[in-house]
């Protein structure tokens, strides 16, 4: 052989051996996009993981996430159009879309027939990453129908379709586009956040593949009835309970919705024991699922995948218990607007809090930010990742919150809860503007929000805020034209109701 042929053979088997090299590297490369775990609660308000320092509930695993992660410690809701908030609030969660701009067929089936009830062309955040590779999970409270479901995941495991429903017992349905959607099912002996955890640790278990996978678990609990496994209630004896410092007997004016399921769970006017057994009964539902968001964590882990693996946990919105002289989460008050918001994973700062303001709609395009995704022209809210990295203190200086009554329960003859009514609030730095209307009466209230969380000091009526009032007016009335909002603040209840036939879609 000359020395010139065994020159080109030596080429040749570079070029081979080369080749053969780079492809486990774009396997690697691929492998190492990358998962995504989302854990989302259910009433679940701020404050309540102990590692936050306001409620003292006993949290373990959602601390290690704190200390593990960046959190938002003013991270919202922007509100709702009907009482059942969570189903606005996981509409928004989905699209990155304020929920003016969404269809109500979504978020209020109620109002609908069953063959309108969910449908929607919008892209939703689990639909845009399993088009971009990812192997895409879903288990637990699904509330914006079975349309979003089947396009967006690859695979669902105990699913449960509604807004509430029993703890133990809990009726839950499979589904994979292969096979289409189970019969129901249920497991009578476990506690609902038990057979969620179960489903998800299932799924961490036997993933073998090299797509990066995206799972979103979404419990049930906190939300009534508040039945946890008793071991959990014996952690917080009611009489130990402190009651909030905003307690009231009832609420002080007439309000939207003010009559609403959540609010009659009590009778009127509250007392301090009454909300000292209902606080003690929340506290045992949000330690009894951060067990088995331990769980799930802990397979994660055993997995091999969690270094790899961003987090997000969130609640879908808050809850009074006794603030304000109310229970449920029909107001825009902190205690009601104000929801957890946890990020962790490669290249996210640990334990770090920031004040920045967030909404949690915002997960969609952080999400996207995070990973390096293109952010669909669709979505209408911010990407935090430059906060979460530290490039930028935030992304906005104001923020707008808004509940009103579901139109059409007007059109209810038998009606009981005293609908109609809304609020619109907005937040700029440390100030926060509270416009209700009930009826014909408008009530204007102003707080600094922080040396006020509890939202008692009014400072309305106090001339040495008139400047500020009048500057939250206007950029509350900015917020609302951007958004889409239909509110027209100088309208007796904002107008939201002057034309409720509209709203009487199953008779359509």
């Amino acid at each position: 052989m000359s020395n010139k042929t065994i020159f080109y053979s030596v080429i040749l088997i570079a070029l081979i051996a080369t080749g053969c090299k780079e492809k486990p590297k774009a396997e690697k490369a691929v492998a190492q996009k990358p998962n995504i775990l989302f854990l989302f609660t259910d009433d679940q308000r701020a404050g309540t993981i102990e590692a936050m320092h306001k409620y003292g509930v006993k949290t373990p695993n959602m601390d290690k996430l704190v200390e593990n992660g960046t959190s938002f410690t003013n991270s919202y809701i922007l509100g709702a159009t009907t009482a059942a908030v969570c189903s606005p609030s996981r509409a928004m969660l989905m699209t990155g879309r304020h929920y003016f701009n969404i269809e109500p067929n979504v978020y209020a089936q109620f109002a609908f027939p069953k063959e309108e009830k969910g449908k929607s062309d919008l892209l939703t955040f689990p639909e845009y990453f399993k088009a971009n590779g990812y192997e895409t999970f879903a288990t637990g409270k699904q509330h914006n129908g079975e349309i979003w479901l089947e396009r967006g995941f690859n695979q669902i495991k105990s699913a449960f379709l509604g807004g509430m429903t029993t703890h133990f017992g809990t009726k839950v349905k499979d589904y994979t586009p292969e096979t289409g959607w189970s019969a129901t099912y249920q497991d009578k002996e476990k506690f609902s956040s038990e057979v969620f955890a179960d489903a998800a640790v299932g799924f961490l278990d036997s993933y073998k593949e090299k797509d990066p996978f995206l799972m979103y678990v979404a419990f049930t609990a906190p939300h009534d009835p508040r039945t946890a496994p008793q071991e959990f209630h014996d952690m917080y004896p009611t009489e130990d309970m402190k009651v909030p410092e905003n307690f009231m007997p009832e609420h002080p004016f007439e309000i939207a919705d003010d009559r609403i399921r959540d609010e009659v769970l009590a009778p009127f006017p509250r007392t301090e024991a009454i909300i000292q057994k209902e606080i003690s009964d929340y506290y045992a539902m949000i330690t009894a699922t951060d067990a088995q968001i331990g769980r799930v964590l802990k397979a994660l882990k055993a997995s091999g995948q969690a270094e790899n693996t961003i987090i997000v946990f969130a609640g879908d919105n808050g809850l009074a218990l006794g603030q304000h002289g109310l229970l449920g989460k029909q107001n825009v008050y902190e205690h009601s607007v104000g929801v957890p918001l946890i990020f962790c994973g490669p290249n996210i700062p640990k334990n770090q809090k920031t004040d920045a303001l967030a909404y949690l709609h915002d997960v969609f395009p952080t999400l996207c930010g995070l990973t390096g995704l293109e952010i669909p022209k669709s979505i209408q809210t911010e990407d935090l990742t430059p906060v979460i990295k530290g490039e930028k203190k935030e992304v906005r200086n104001s923020m707008l919150y808004a509940y009103n009554s579901w139109p059409g329960d007007l059109l209810n003859k038998n009606r009981k809860h005293n609908p109609g009514g809304g609020h619109r609030a907005v937040r700029k730095g440390d100030y926060k503007l509270i416009v209700s209307a009930k009826h014909e009466v408008f009530t204007y209230q102003l707080f600094n929000v922080k040396e006020d969380s509890w939202e008692l000091n009014n400072l309305i009526d106090d001339e040495k805020f008139k400047t500020i009032k009048d500057d939250l007016m206007s950029e509350l009335q900015i917020l609302i034209d951007e958004t889409g909002d239909p509110a027209e603040l100088d309208k007796n209840e904002f107008g939201l109701f002057d034309d409720i036939e509209a709203y009487n879609f199953k008779k359509k």
